[in-house]
């Protein structure tokens, strides 16, 4: 049986798609009518609904790196003024993959923090309780790694009080922190995470591992070339494109160390989550000049 709140919140965004479509299709007709030119009205529809879906691509791009307004309660950078950057890593646990993560991080002394799926905890709890051990910062990252603002009300309160439950059953620790996948959120998710006590941090720099055919070079080239002082990093030790799992992030774990000698030399300190964000400065409300 379909969700008719889940039905609602697809019409709603395929409606808002629908509409600057629309708006490309009348500047477009407008524009070739003041030229007096020709254009068959199916390349024009097309054209228009590829223009429409960038634009709600970007535009979701932007909320999820910046944000649309006052929202003191999502973390994406630390302190932009220090050294300090931190390291994460979404949609794992994995054998394959968070085992040799956690080894070079071990064997260099790197704190992390691992943004963690609650099904993969649970079939994985000692990949997921090595994490703790080797004292690491762990997070939410959901029980299934769905798209959240798609949910109906009781299937994201699900997806993210279930998770917690299980990080807590299997590691003894609580999660601090939460991440939505794919930093997609909406103002439910904001006020379910204030009320279970956990911090949404999204990221500022991603190193894009999650891209089929990606390379370790590119990895090393893209922190190298963009990474500073404050920034949040995102990786990934498992998940895929379009699945739960089973993604390969080879060059994530052959990556790994380069780049943590790739920080250091360029003087950055690489620290736990927690230290990174509680020494930034709270963001500031917008000020509003209003006449006397």
């Amino acid at each position: 049986m379909i969700n008719l709140e889940f039905a609602l919140r697809v019409v709603v965004l395929l409606g808002i798609v629908g509409l600057i479509s629309f708006m490309y299709w009348s500047i477009g007709n407008r524009t070739l009518r003041f030229f007096r030119l020709k254009a068959p009205r199916m390349w024009m529809a097309l054209f228009s609904i590829l223009l429409g879906a960038l634009t709600m691509f970007l535009l979701l791009t932007v909320w999820v790196y910046h944000g649309f307004g006052y929202q003191p309660d999502i973390y994406r950078v630390g302190n932009r003024i220090s050294n300090k950057v931190a390291l994460t890593f979404d949609d794992g646990p994995s054998e394959e993959f968070t085992l040799p993560i956690l080894d070079i991080l071990k064997e260099l002394d790197v704190p992390a923090t691992f943004f963690m799926v609650g099904k993969h905890v649970e079939k994985y709890p000692h990949v997921a309780q090595r994490i703790v051990e080797d004292g690491h910062s762990i997070g939410n990252h959901t029980q299934n790694h769905r798209n959240l603002p798609t949910l109906s009300t009781r299937e994201l309160q699900k997806e993210v009080m279930e998770a917690a439950a299980i990080i807590l059953e299997t590691t003894g620790v609580y999660p601090a922190f939460v991440r939505p996948p794919r930093g997609m959120y909406d103002d439910r998710f904001r006020r379910l995470a204030t009320l279970l006590g956990q911090e949404i941090v999204l990221w500022s720099v991603s190193t894009r591992d999650w891209r089929y055919g990606v390379t370790a070079t590119y990895i090393e080239r893209l922190v190298d070339s963009q990474v500073r002082g404050g920034d949040i990093i995102l990786f990934h030790d498992s998940g895929s494109l379009v699945k739960c799992e089973g993604g390969d992030r080879k060059a994530t774990v052959s990556s790994l160390a380069n780049v943590i000698t790739i920080l250091r030399a360029k003087g950055l300190e690489i620290v736990p989550l927690d230290e990174l964000l509680h020494t930034a400065p709270a963001e500031t409300f917008p000020q509003v000049d209003r006449p006397e």
